[in-house]
């Protein structure tokens, strides 16, 4: 009898934690080369600055991913932005061209701008990753799983912890990667990865 009632408990805790392991897996697996991914790696490049890019890529992460799991949780999830994809894609693309062309066009005002583009890499990263999050695949993923199971705090807890694994490699690897690398070098791999991410948010969301 005894066995019976642990051997229930153990399912039961196990039950209990499938959102959670659920969140953490949904995150992870759905961050993995993901074009947002893209564009923290790009600031990381870019800044140097790589903590201030992972608290500022994770908590925009956090609120629109908490956002979706409290529709998911209330109200069913139901999101529908196609033609943020098209504004979302053509920013980045202009933004990648435009940084090629501070690289080999005019250079006046290059080293006030560098200066104001610089100030805030958190703050950058932070409102970057509000746009770019909106109808992702980690944030549809996140409001189904709360839809699904009804505890939105542990779900939240979960997808946080995935996504700080994954931006923490992301971040920290890249900003190694940076320390090797010339500054020309990062200044056209940022770029790249801009005008990549432009044309993966319009090909692919």
């Amino acid at each position: 009898m005894a066995k019976f009632i642990n051997k229930a408990k153990i399912n039961q805790d196990m039950a209990a934690l499938m959102p959670f392991i659920w969140a953490v897996l949904f995150s992870i697996l759905g961050e993995i080369a993901d074009k947002t991914q893209l564009v923290i790696l790009g600031f990381a490049l870019k800044y140097k600055a790589p903590f201030k890019v992972f608290w500022g890529g994770l908590l925009g992460h956090a609120v629109m991913d908490g956002i979706a799991i409290v529709i998911g949780t209330f109200a069913g999830f139901r999101f529908q932005a196609e033609w943020l994809k098209y504004a979302v894609g053509g920013l980045f693309i202009i933004a990648g061209l435009y940084g090629f062309y501070k690289m080999y066009g005019k250079k006046k005002g290059k080293d006030k701008e560098r200066k104001i583009t610089s100030a805030s890499p958190f703050l950058i990263t932070f409102l970057t990753i509000l746009v770019t999050e909106i109808g992702d695949k980690t944030q549809v993923s996140s409001g189904l799983l709360a839809a699904e199971y009804k505890v939105p705090f542990v779900i939240f807890i979960g997808v946080t912890i995935g996504l700080a694994i994954t931006i923490g490699l992301n971040v920290f690897v890249g900003s190694k990667l940076a320390e090797k690398l010339p500054r020309k070098a990062i200044k056209i791999t940022t770029n790249i990865l801009f005008v990549i991410f432009g044309i993966l948010s319009i090909a692919l969301r």
